[in-house]
């Protein structure tokens, strides 16, 4: 007795494979998170550096060079209404006066994670986080570039 289609079960292998492997790869990196109970954050009050605790459901986090020109009228421009920005400067050097924007400083192990997570290619960029309703330390970021628009339509 023969086989009818001896390649189909190759077929349909490789096919499955290449599917779980899409499906895992899209699953891990079609959100941005940050976890700010595991990662150090740190905002300087009245001269003391303390610890960043997260109080709004959403905030701009932005990325900056402290060396570009204008970078605090890009900031302030990026201010709307009930959103604070986070504002991290790839120099740590960056102090503003504003109360809606927010200096973070963070360790350079954090701040490597957070270039390769937020995927920044260029300075400076800003990305609208909204936290977890699950885990309030969680905020997260859908990613609306490429196949991630056409993926993360319905949760943008």
């Amino acid at each position: 007795m023969k086989k009818c289609c001896p390649g189909f079960s190759i077929a349909f292998i490789i096919v499955f494979a290449v599917g779980a492997f899409l499906y895992y790869q899209y699953s891990f990196t079609s959100v941005s998170k940050i976890y700010f109970n595991q990662d150090s954050f740190y905002e300087e009050e009245d001269g003391e550096v303390n610890l960043f605790e997260p109080m709004s459901e959403k905030y701009q986090l932005c990325f900056y060079s402290s060396y570009m020109p204008k970078w605090e009228e890009f900031l302030k421009s990026k201010i709307k209404q009930n959103e604070s920005i986070l504002a991290i400067d790839m120099y740590q050097l960056g102090q503003n006066n504003s109360k809606e924007i927010i200096d973070l400083k963070v360790s350079s192990g954090v701040m490597l994670k957070l270039i390769h997570e937020f995927d920044i290619r260029m300075l400076p960029q800003c990305f609208l986080i909204k936290q977890n309703q699950e885990n309030l330390m969680l905020y997260q970021r859908v990613k609306n570039k490429g196949i991630y628009k056409l993926l993360n339509f319905k949760s943008m």
